[in-house]
């Protein structure tokens, strides 16, 4: 929902532009929007679970991870020896945090 108001003015000013830059991606924007609260459904359902915050929060922000991830291996972008650094820096801290 956050997002639809960060675009909302975007598409307000020029509308035209709006629907062009989304010709063609329709149903990924839909897909997106339907499957974006997912990802909250499934912290609160590992919370009513039982899982500790400390464990689950972190694990939710490895989706930045995966995302830059995943540009690198299906987009083909350069990934630079800091952002790998950084994921293996995430990697580690959801590590530690989980023997902890």
């Amino acid at each position: 929902m956050r997002r639809f108001f960060l675009l909302l003015p975007l598409v307000l000013a020029n509308p035209r532009r709006a629907m062009a830059a989304m010709r063609g991606h329709w149903w990924t924007a839909l897909g997106v929007g339907l499957l974006s609260p997912l990802s909250y459904i499934l912290v609160l359902a590992a919370l009513t679970g039982g899982a500790p915050l400390s464990l689950v929060a972190p694990m939710r922000e490895m989706s930045m991870m995966v995302g830059a991830l995943m540009g690198m291996l299906i987009l083909r972008e350069a990934v630079g020896p800091w952002r790998l650094a950084g994921c293996g820096v995430l990697i580690a801290g959801v590590i530690l945090l989980s023997a902890s």
